[in-house]
């Protein structure tokens, strides 16, 4: 749902992380195979580090797009990530595996949470743990689009937060992701300027409130 306010914003929530880093947890190395189930195969496989140039657009059940937005982002495996957003707003999400801060610097608010752990097969368990894809998932061929070959992935186990998730591979770099969640609506990630395992500082996946804001704490987060 959207306020109708000018603070009217689309928020990357961990769900959405998660599958970012499911298709983020690694690069392959050798020469992937045509098919793309295959060449996912070949993808996941130990990446540590990740960093890319991000523009997110969201449409709703009847393809109206909502908002788009940009960024950077920074991923270190397990759980650990940093979105930056910069445009159309200010805005950073961040975690250390253990605690998710979202700041918001139009509304001078910090909300920090406790990241849930997650049952067998959610998208979250993407973040840190190997996955058996086909055990967990139905995947489809979807063919070219875009430039890029495409891959779905349906969750088997009922009552998922999301109905599917597309991934778009091109040689051996990720094009994209399509989010379908279980009310129509779809979130889509694009990426550029890719960095297969650059050097990330620890203080990326850390957040330390700045003055004069209003700081929000979620369940089990314990006040200064």
């Amino acid at each position: 749902m959207f306020a109708s306010h000018r603070h009217r914003k689309y928020r990357v929530t961990p769900l959405v992380l998660s599958l970012l880093l499911l298709a983020t947890t690694s690069w392959a190395q050798t020469e992937p195979p045509p098919n793309t189930r295959n060449r996912l195969d070949h993808f996941l496989h130990g990446l540590a580090t990740f960093s890319a140039d991000f523009e997110q657009r969201v449409y709703d059940e009847t393809g109206e797009l909502l908002e788009s937005a940009a960024g950077i982002v920074s991923i270190a495996r397990p759980g650990k990530f940093s979105w930056e957003y910069q445009q159309p707003y200010r805005q950073s999400i961040v975690s250390d595996g253990k605690t998710l801060w979202l700041y918001d610097a139009d509304l001078a608010q910090v909300t920090i949470n406790a990241v849930e752990s997650s049952a067998a097969g959610s998208a979250a368990q993407l973040l840190g743990e190997d996955t058996d894809i086909d055990a967990t998932y139905d995947t489809a061929e979807l063919g070219e689009r875009e430039g890029a070959e495409w891959l779905k992935l349906t969750p088997k186990a009922a009552a998922q937060q999301y109905a599917a998730v597309e991934l778009g591979l091109r040689a051996e770099t990720l094009a994209g992701i399509r989010l379908l969640d279980n009310l129509g609506q779809i979130t889509e990630l694009r990426f550029s300027n890719l960095r297969r395992n650059p050097a990330l500082a620890a203080s990326l996946f850390t957040f330390s409130p700045p003055p004069d804001v209003d700081v929000v704490r979620g369940t089990g987060i314990e006040t200064d």
